[in-house]
C-alpha cells in the first residue's frame, strides 16, 4: 500500500494518523464514504500533531455575529479549534503549503458528516464516488509527501497499490484483448493470511450493456463453477471478497493462485521445454474436461495467454484457466454470444469458422477450446507464431513428431472434427511418453 512508505515518520498519535490513511487507502475501491471522512479523521490528526510538535499557537475559530446587534454571538465566542482553523494555523506557520490539497479533504470529507450535503450518496461504490475517495486519499498522501518528504525519501502515490479492502495488491496485470473488465487492468492480490488470488472486476451498472452482459456472465459462471464441490483443478477455486459492499456498480470475482503465479502473457521469452509445454496444455484439457461435467456444460470460448495461469511446480509448471464471461453455459436460455461475435473476428486464438462468422449453433464450442489450447502451445514455443494461420514448418522444427502431428491435426480440421477434450488429453498424455 502506499501509506506504507510512511511506516517510519516520527509525530505525535503516529498510530492513530497511519490508521486512519491506510483505512482510507483500503476503503477507496469498496467504500468511498468511509475513504473520504478516514482522509479528513487523518487530516485533523496530522494538523494536531504538527502544531502540537511545532510549539505553533493554534488560531481560534472567528465567532458569529448576531445580524441584529452585530454582536458576538456568546455561544461561539470559546468555540475549540476546528478542522479549518487548525489548517490556517498549518498554512500560516508554513507546517505544510498545499492549501488546495487541504482544502479539498476537508471540503468532501464534511459532505460526508451532513445528510443534506449527499452524504448519503456517498456509500455507492461507482465511477464517480471511487474518484472522490482517491482524490481525497492522494491529496492526504500529497501532504504526507510535502511535511515529511525531508526525512522519508517516498514515490508518488501508485494507483495500481490501491487495495481492495484487505485485498492488497501485488501486482496490476493489464486485461487481455477483448476482456471486458472495469479498468485496464486485472490484479494479483493477497489477503492478511498471506492467501493469493488473481483478482477481477467486472461492470454491473454500465452504460454499455454488452460490459454488464459480460460481466454477468463472468459472475454467473463463477457462481457455477463454486456450486460444484467436486471440482479439482486448483485454479477452478472462485471467491468473492468479503468486504465488498453489496451497493455497488461492480461484481468482483478471485480466483485462488499462488505467491509465484503468472498470467502466461506475463512471460516476455517463454522458454518451456516440449514436456513442460505438453504437461500445460494437459492442464488446460483436465479443466475442460471438469467443466463439461458442471451442468449440463461450460465452454469458455475466450483461452489466450492473458488468461492462462502458470505456476512453477516441482519438474515443470500447472496451469489453469481464468475469465469466464464469454462463458457458454449449455441449458441455460440467455446467451452473450451477440456480445462476443464481433471479438471473434481478430482472434487468432479461434478456429478459422468461427472467425469467419459461422452460425454459433452449429459450433461445437468445447472443440474450439481445444484449438486454442492448441494455439497456447505454440505460444509456449513461440508468442509471434500465434497467428490465424500456422506454419506447418514451424510446428515440425519446434515440436516432436507426433506433438507436431496431434498440433496441424488440431488446426486443419474443421471445427466440428476437432477432439473431443478427453480424446485430446489421451493423445497429449500418449505423446509425452515418448518425449
Amino acid at each position: 500500500m502506499n501509506f506504507d512508505n510512511f511506516d517510519g515518520i516520527d509525530i505525535v498519535d503516529k498510530t492513530s494518523l497511519l490508521r486512519n490513511c491506510k483505512s482510507a487507502e483500503r476503503n477507496i475501491m469498496i467504500s468511498p464514504y468511509n475513504a473520504i471522512a478516514n482522509s479528513r479523521a487523518a487530516l485533523e490528526i496530522l494538523c494536531k500533531g504538527l502544531i502540537k510538535k511545532n510549539n505553533v499557537e493554534q488560531i481560534k475559530p472567528q465567532p458569529k455575529i448576531c445580524k441584529n446587534c452585530n454582536m458576538p454571538i456568546e455561544d461561539t465566542v470559546n468555540l475549540p479549534p476546528n478542522l479549518a482553523t487548525m489548517i490556517d494555523t498549518c498554512l500560516k506557520a508554513g507546517l505544510f503549503t498545499n492549501e488546495d490539497a487541504a482544502a479539498l479533504i476537508r471540503k468532501n470529507g464534511n459532505d460526508t458528516l451532513h445528510a443534506n450535503k449527499g452524504a448519503q450518496k456517498l456509500h455507492v461504490v461507482n465511477e464517480g464516488n471511487i474518484e472522490k475517495a482517491s482524490s481525497c486519499v492522494q491529496a492526504l498522501y500529497t501532504l504526507f509527501k510535502e511535511v515529511f518528504g525531508q526525512e522519508l525519501l517516498v514515490p508518488d502515490f501508485d494507483l495500481n497499490k490501491v487495495p481492495f479492502g484487505y485485498y492488497e495488491i501485488v501486482r496490476a496485470v493489464p486485461k487481455a484483448p477483448n476482456e471486458v473488465i472495469c479498468g485496464d487492468n486485472n490484479y494479483f492480490v493477497k489477503d492478511p493470511q498471506e492467501n493469493y488470488y488473481y483478482f477481477q472486476v467486472f461492470h454491473r451498472n454500465s452504460m454499455e450493456e454488452r460490459d454488464n452482459e459480460l460481466g454477468a456472465r463472468g459472475v454467473l459462471t463463477g457462481n457455477k463453477i463454486k456450486e460444484d464441490k467436486g471440482r479439482k483443478s486448483y485454479l477452478l477455486d472462485v471467491h468473492y471478497p468479503s468486504n465488498v459492499l453489496a451497493e455497488s456498480d461492480r461484481e468482483y470475482i478471485a480466483y485462488s493462485v499462488y505467491s509465484d503465479s503468472k498470467l502466461l502473457s506475463e512471460i516476455d521469452h517463454p522458454k518451456f521445454t516440449e514436456r513442460e509445454i505438453v504437461q500445460i496444455a494437459i492442464d488446460l484439457t483436465n479443466i475442460l474436461i471438469e467443466l463439461q461435467s458442471i451442468g449440463q456444460g461450460i465452454s469458455l470460448r475466450n483461452i489466450q495467454a492473458g488468461n492462462v495461469i502458470v505456476t512453477p511446480c516441482e519438474g515443470g509448471y500447472m496451469a489453469g484457466i481464468v475469465n469466464m464471461e464469454t462463458a457458454k453455459i449449455q441449458g441455460y436460455d440467455a446467451t452473450v454470444y451477440k456480445s462476443i461475435e464481433s471479438s471473434f473476428s481478430e482472434n487468432p486464438y479461434m478456429p478459422r469458422e468461427v472467425r469467419q462468422g459461422n452460425e454459433s449453433e452449429n459450433i461445437q464450442w468445447e472443440k474450439a477450446d481445444i484449438y486454442s489450447v492448441a494455439k497456447i502451445m505454440v505460444y509456449c514455443k513461440d508468442p509471434a507464431e500465434v497467428k490465424s494461420e500456422v506454419d506447418e514448418d514451424f510446428i515440425y522444427d519446434s515440436f516432436s513428431e507426433k506433438v507436431g502431428d496431434l498440433l496441424i491435426d488440431t488446426f486443419e480440421s474443421s471445427i466440428n472434427m476437432i477432439d473431443e477434450p478427453a480424446d485430446f488429453k489421451e493423445k497429449l498424455e500418449y505423446a509425452v511418453k515418448n518425449l
